[in-house]
């Protein structure tokens, strides 16, 4: 599959699609309020090697061209663990303790209101670019999609660089905004919708002693964190495991902020100031609001997920993606016959 051509990616107000993701997820790192100057600036500190996927826009695949369509609007979510506050870092490189343990790329379509959420396995193996104490970019090396928010400063340059990642792994899908919430976030969001209730369909006791299997538990507090969060200790102890319950949760909290949202009495907003101390995005408070506010307006087709296959050497998990599988996935999400 060759590469796009040239595009100018249109951004759109509707930003309703990303919001399951956001609250679903729950789990994200930065701070709303930054200006639009501040986000030029940061653009020129990392550098562009020449890497453009706004300037893209048309591929030729299995005998025929197609090119990207103008009526989408993509937003990367980001959920954050966070480990500490160390940061790490010589003259060649500035790195922190924060990988993207959660990642989804929601994909809002204008032209029919509807909007699907692409879940990314935070193991798959991808290329990455290393950040120096500048902000410049020192070299690129094949690692985990997770670890690629690891490098820089944990807060912005660092949201760039995994967008700058995902876009790469997508065959330089534009991608309109990010946002990043860190894991401390799901508690607060999920008493905020009144608690949200899931199905145990495995043993997840190690996590807490409620998730038994076929128990229907009310989740509260950091039970909410528990669920979503829990990996080497339950289960299978895989990322796959992990990435089916995220979306159980998703799901069933979406219901409840929906429900939330209907009552008008300006949930949204309320929603946006105390998610504001653990959220990082390249949109501004105001924006997040009314992205709260548009979400019923569209309607949601469901998850899809990247084929390929977990492989472990011990300590690590590596995912390797079907790249045939892959191509025909980006086709059919992101663009359209010529």
């Amino acid at each position: 599959m060759r590469r796009p051509r040239q595009h100018h990616a249109r951004r759109s107000a509707l930003l309703a699609a990303l919001l399951v993701a956001v609250i679903g997820g729950g789990l994200l790192s930065l701070h709303f309020y930054q200006t639009k100057q501040e986000e030029k600036e940061l653009e020129n500190w990392l550098e562009e090697d020449a890497y453009d996927p706004a300037a893209r826009s048309s591929v030729y695949y299995d005998g025929r061209w197609y090119q990207l369509r103008d009526d989408l609007d993509t937003y990367l979510v980001m959920g954050i663990d966070k480990t500490g506050e160390t940061k790490y870092g010589d003259e060649d490189s500035l790195f922190n303790n924060q990988q993207a343990d959660f990642l989804v790329l929601m994909i809002a379509d204008r032209s029919d209101k509807t909007y699907t959420a692409l879940h990314l396995n935070r193991d798959t193996m991808t290329e990455i670019q290393r950040l120096g104490l500048a902000g410049r970019v020192t070299g690129t090396y094949t690692a985990q999609l997770a670890l690629a928010h690891t490098y820089g400063s944990g807060g912005r340059d660092s949201c760039r660089n995994t967008v700058k990642a995902v876009s790469r792994l997508l065959y330089d899908t534009p991608i309109d905004h990010y946002f990043a919430l860190t894991m401390d976030s799901i508690p607060v969001l999920n008493d905020l919708v009144g608690g949200v209730t899931v199905h145990i369909d495995e043993d997840l006791t190690p996590a807490d002693p409620a998730f038994v299997p076929g128990a229907d538990v009310h989740l509260e507090g950091d039970q909410a964190l528990a669920f979503v969060r829990a990996r080497r200790n339950v289960s299978d102890g895989t990322n796959l495991s992990r990435m089916n319950r995220q979306r159980t949760y998703l799901d069933a909290l979406y219901t409840q902020l929906k429900t939330k949202l209907n009552t008008g009495n300006r949930f949204a907003l309320t929603v946006a100031d105390k998610l504001s101390p653990y959220l990082t995005s390249d949109l501004i408070t105001q924006e997040f609001a009314d992205l709260l506010e548009r979400l019923k307006d569209y309607e949601f087709r469901g998850y899809e997920t990247t084929r390929g296959n977990a492989v472990s050497d011990g300590e690590f998990i590596e995912f390797h993606i079907d790249e045939e599988a892959l191509q025909k996935q980006v086709i059919n999400l992101f663009y359209e016959p010529k």
